[in-house]
């Protein structure tokens, strides 16, 4: 019997997307309904007030309600205001951490969520996970899928470079999250799905097949990178299981957040996981070809450019395993300082420092 797969209904990217709103399926949708628009600050909150008064002559009833932290005590504040006062949608709008909590608020209030991505940071714009952050440590939740996702290319242009870039980061993890997933089949730890392996697959190398071609602009990479974190999103949901897209990479990413301060964002940290995890994964020449595209899309060469130290780093691989209960390429070492010091050397040298420019904020 065939699993019941939650997608979108409808996924709207295009240029002016937020002012061309009325001519969707989704402005119908809000004939005389309650909305409830979950946003960050600043710049998002601007755009919350865009959305709002472009859906005022449809919506009966529009409140926009604000999103500080990922915390639980933020998602408890919201639950409560949406179960006291219940909309019949809400509208998620800003980076990771507004998408992930209004997903997360949808789904145990039961209701529909629409998503307005500020930034393609990662793959939080349509995907049935959430990151939240519960005792200091930053936990992932099953979640619905969003029921539309809305991306303005023109908004997503006036993001910082470097959100951009982390979404690039937690988008090529797909390659080594993958391998993870095929060496817990072979052990027969785990099930494999290979229509949403294929899908994340063909996820980043369509992103790749973008970046390759020699007339790439900026608008276009942005559009490719939010279409393929689109996609991976859906591996995921098709998966049951953020598998497809999250192995040993991700795995020190949690680790570095959890141990060593969390000092820079999310999909940064996870490309550094992956050039470590493709080395494991006796994938060293692919580590040599992926760090021109690293330098060409904005993404860190070398740790120390995040803050980190070798210190930190042989840390977090060392208690990376422990994160979360997934088998991967970790798993099949029994790795020493001195062994992991020896791998840090070669996949990150000196040359391969001070490459990395950050540019915009660190926010997330």
């Amino acid at each position: 019997m065939a699993n019941k797969i939650r997608i979108p209904i409808h996924l709207i990217i295009e240029h002016g997307a937020v002012s061309r709103l009325p001519k969707t399926p989704v402005y119908e949708w809000l004939k005389d309904k309650k909305v409830f628009l979950i946003c960050g600050s600043n710049n998002t909150l601007n755009l919350a007030g865009m959305i709002r008064d472009t859906i005022r002559p449809q919506a009966r009833e529009i409140h926009i309600l604000s999103c500080e932290s990922n915390t639980l005590d933020t998602i408890n504040r919201l639950e409560r205001k949406v179960l006291e006062d219940t909309p019949d949608y809400i509208f998620g709008i800003g980076g990771g951490k507004a998408l992930d909590v209004s997903k997360v608020v949808g789904t145990r209030c039961n209701v529909p969520v629409v998503l307005f991505p500020t930034a393609a940071s990662s793959d939080a714009i349509c995907s049935p996970v959430a990151v939240i952050k519960m005792m200091h440590r930053s936990t992932s939740i099953g979640v619905r899928m969003p029921l539309a996702v809305v991306i303005d290319l023109d908004i997503l242009a006036s993001s910082p470079p470097r959100l951009a870039a982390a979404g690039i980061g937690d988008l090529l993890s797909n390659r080594t999250a993958l391998f993870d997933w095929q060496l817990a089949h072979q052990a027969g730890i785990e099930e494999m799905n290979t229509f949403a392996a294929l899908m994340a697959k063909n996820a980043v190398e369509s992103f790749m097949n973008t970046v390759n071609r020699g007339d790439l602009d900026r608008s276009s990479l942005l559009k490719s990178a939010a279409e393929s974190l689109i996609m991976s999103g859906i591996a995921m949901s098709v998966a049951g299981s953020s598998r497809p897209c999250s192995g040993s990479e991700h795995l020190i990413s949690h680790a570095l957040d959890f141990h060593c301060g969390a000092k820079a964002l999310h999909g940064e940290q996870v490309a550094i996981g992956v050039l470590i995890s493709q080395y494991l994964q006796s994938k060293r020449q692919e580590v040599e070809l992926l760090r021109p595209y690293y330098e060409k899309l904005g993404l860190p060469t070398h740790y120390e450019d995040l803050g980190y130290t070798k210190e930190e780093m042989r840390r977090a691989i060392r208690l990376a395993p422990s994160m979360r209960n997934r088998y991967t390429i970790l798993d099949e070492f029994s790795l020493t300082d001195k062994q992991i010091d020896a791998i840090l050397e070669e996949v990150f040298p000196e040359e391969a420092k001070n490459r990395y420019r950050p540019i915009g904020s660190s926010a997330k």
